[in-house]
């Protein structure tokens, strides 16, 4: 159920409400210029170093000045730290790196530092501050979490305070940095979610996100894109259906199925640990049909569920196995196996790092990227990039994952059909499961262009904009006819070539004694529980895609969500919540 948490906080983008986990979303943290400066909050605005380049901007308007000041006196901590960098995005936005005075460029990454965005006009776009001081994997309890981000938005807003309404429910994230030594820091935080207010309705991918750590600091701010939006043009709240209807055509339609997590965290986690605990657990999950529409109390077309339901397989295993213990046996077998042309790929690095999956497990990481073609007169010549990257154990070198994005085909049609793409990935799954019968749950997700809104106009997408014709498929073992979600694998094949372009080794093969799945209670039951503590709430949604909007804004019923992770135990047919 954490997956759908997010659905009542979510952006719209593909003509759907993206679930995003609430796991990770590691992003690095910003490297720290070889530059002294003037004081954030400071009287002057010339930036001067020995050694800087003069001819750059480092200078701070005075209007920029009162923008970075506004910001400042909401979070204080900003006023320790000096200006770096100033940044002109030709007269569409500006940008400022912070940080505090060092004189050893060696312990950058012990440096405190920040970023800030603004757009044209001086509005606070998004900032992140990173403090060693402040590391740590926790996240704050959900209650300090609130208070601290209202605080903030109360001093930074004012009277614009109440053009927003905070979500119920709240994300979780981190971020991290690194030196060249293998030092590393990492952040953890929760994410409240505010949301504009339209006809006094919530809009949900319409407003802004605050950083709060576990000691309570705002540690970061982002906001959504936001136009001017006439409330005329929205339906009005008065023509809704009831929520009794709303939550008869809701149930009618979601369906509650049983589940097995081998290894579920005992509290919220962001960065996986050796010491999480963890522990199998059995549980009702719902599916979550498409939002009602409060007009006409039916589910919205453009967001029905388009992977189909799942199946049930039994593939033969002839246990197998991909190794590789060196760059040049990596490259070598990605071109075998998988027939990836490596020519003009180059090396960029090899990582070693804790597994994901297991933090006492040591994996090593290949990254490739594709190098410009020679041209005329010898000029590289730029074409659409590659990615590969391959994941191995450290040690025994078995290949755990690999993945290859391929810029050249978005925008591309479908060549292979799903059929022959799944028969695809299931011989090769074939070759690596453990020797004998496996029943397996398979999960298609359909290519790229096929869950694109009607309503986008291709011509107006960028390059990088156009979807991937890739089929996903996620397989998962089966005990005692239900599916175990964190223990599986996950394949892509290339819809142009049918060719496996990914692949991702899930499965657990240490042993959980999984919770035998008689007496649980009716799935029935385990409905009427998630509708009581998920009511029904009603919102706007205006679906865009990649800045392209819908025809017109939508009010809808969405099941609301409250912090922390839940679910519904299979034996008692209770909520169970996953708190700090």
């Amino acid at each position: 159920m954490r997956k759908a948490k997010e659905m009542a906080a979510a952006v719209l983008a593909a003509g759907m409400l993206l679930a995003a986990p609430a796991g990770a979303a590691e992003k690095p943290a910003p490297a720290v210029p070889e530059v002294q400066t003037v004081q954030a909050t400071g009287e002057a605005v010339q930036l001067s170093s020995p050694g800087v380049d003069t001819k750059q901007n480092r200078t701070l308007t005075q209007s920029q000045k009162q923008a970075l000041t506004k910001v400042c006196q909401a979070v204080p901590e900003l006023k320790e730290l000096t200006v770096q960098h100033v940044s002109d995005e030709g007269g569409k936005a500006w940008s400022v790196m912070l940080a505090e005075r060092t004189p050893d460029s060696a312990a950058r990454i012990q440096t405190v530092n920040a970023f800030l965005g603004f757009d044209r006009a001086g509005e606070l776009q998004s900032f992140n501050i990173n403090n060693p001081q402040w590391a740590s994997d926790q996240v704050p309890a959900s209650a300090l979490a609130k208070e601290k981000a209202a605080q903030f938005v109360h001093a930074f807003l004012g009277e614009q305070e109440k053009e927003y309404q905070p979500g119920a429910s709240i994300g979780y994230g981190g971020s991290g940095t690194a030196d060249e030594k293998g030092n590393q820091i990492t952040w953890a935080s929760a994410d409240v979610q505010y949301n504009r207010l339209i006809n006094g309705i919530p809009l949900m991918n319409s407003g802004f996100r605050v950083n709060v750590d576990v000691f309570g600091h705002i540690t970061g701010f982002q906001r959504e894109k936001e136009a001017v939006l006439d409330p005329a043009k929205f339906p009005a709240p008065a023509r809704a259906i009831t929520p009794a209807a709303a939550e008869k055509a809701f149930s009618g339609l979601v369906e509650m199925n049983l589940q097995y997590y081998a290894r579920h965290p005992l509290k919220l986690q962001v960065f996986n640990t050796a010491r999480d605990e963890t522990r199998p657990v059995l549980m009702y999950a719902p599916s979550f049909p498409a939002p009602i529409d409060a007009l006409t109390g039916k589910p919205l077309a453009d967001f029905m569920d388009h992977t189909g339901q799942p199946k049930w397989i039994t593939l033969q295993g002839e246990g197998g196995q991909l190794t590789a213990g060196t760059p040049e046996e990596a490259a070598a077998l990605l071109a075998k196996q998988f027939g990836i042309d490596m020519a003009g790929m180059r090396l960029q690095n090899v990582d070693e790092r804790p597994a994901f999956f297991d933090p006492e497990i040591k994996t090593k990481e290949y990254n490739w990227v594709s190098q410009p073609e020679p041209g005329l007169g010898g000029r590289p010549e730029n074409g659409p990039m590659r990615f590969l990257h391959m994941t191995t154990i450290a040690g025994t070198g078995r290949v755990v994952g690999f993945n290859l994005q391929d810029e050249s085909g978005r925008g591309r049609q479908a060549t292979v059909s799903p059929e022959a793409a799944l028969n695809t990935a299931e011989q090769f799954l074939s070759k690596l499961l453990p020797p004998g019968t496996a029943e397996l749950q398979v999960r298609v997700y359909p290519s790229g262009g096929e869950v694109m809104p009607s309503w986008v106009d291709k011509s107006k997408l960028q390059a990088q904009e156009q979807p991937q014709p890739v089929f996903s498929f996620n397989f998962n073992r089966i005990y005692q006819g239900v599916p175990v979600v964190d223990s599986g694998y996950a394949i892509q094949v290339d819809a142009i070539t049918g060719k496996i372009i990914g692949f991702n080794d899930g499965f657990r093969g240490t042993s959980v004694a999984l919770p035998d799945n008689k007496n649980v209670v009716s799935a029935e039951t385990a409905k009427a529980e998630f509708l009581k503590q998920h009511p029904l709430q009603l919102v706007y949604i205006w679906p865009e895609f990649f800045g392209q909007r819908g025809p017109s804004p939508e009010l809808v019923y969405i099941p609301a969500f409250g912090s922390g992770w839940d679910y519904i135990d299979a034996f008692t047919g209770k909520t169970v919540t996953v708190g700090n």
